[in-house]
């Protein structure tokens, strides 16, 4: 998953979207929130993150659910996005990887 306001700010887009392309363990979803102010209009998924967990298109999309057993998620982001995705993924049995206690949810703070 792979969250912007607007498509020019989803940084390695085309990068991303190749390692997709070429690697069926690799899955992107390109997602952003102001889809109005796209120039050149959007195709994609548009809301925030946590909508695509919440409404099962990765569930869809991998034909399996996101497990804590099979699946490590990075987020990086806005505080208030990255606070909620951990707490979603804490009640789906997921924990926050720490030094001592390794986890599946990788944090990146830097705001």
């Amino acid at each position: 998953m792979h969250g912007a306001r607007h498509s020019w700010d989803l940084g390695y887009r085309a990068e991303l979207a190749t390692l997709a392309y070429y690697f069926k363990s690799f899955a992107y979803f390109p997602i952003i929130s102001k889809p109005g102010d796209e120039k050149e209009g959007w195709g994609g998924q548009t809301g925030h993150v946590q909508d695509l967990w919440r409404n099962k298109t990765l569930e869809q999309r991998w034909g399996t659910a996101p497990k804590p057993e099979d699946t490590h998620v990075f987020i990086c982001g806005a505080p208030a996005m990255a606070e909620e995705m951990s707490k979603f993924l804490e009640g789906e049995g997921f924990r926050e990887h720490k030094k001592k206690e390794p986890g599946q949810i990788h944090l990146e703070r830097f705001w």
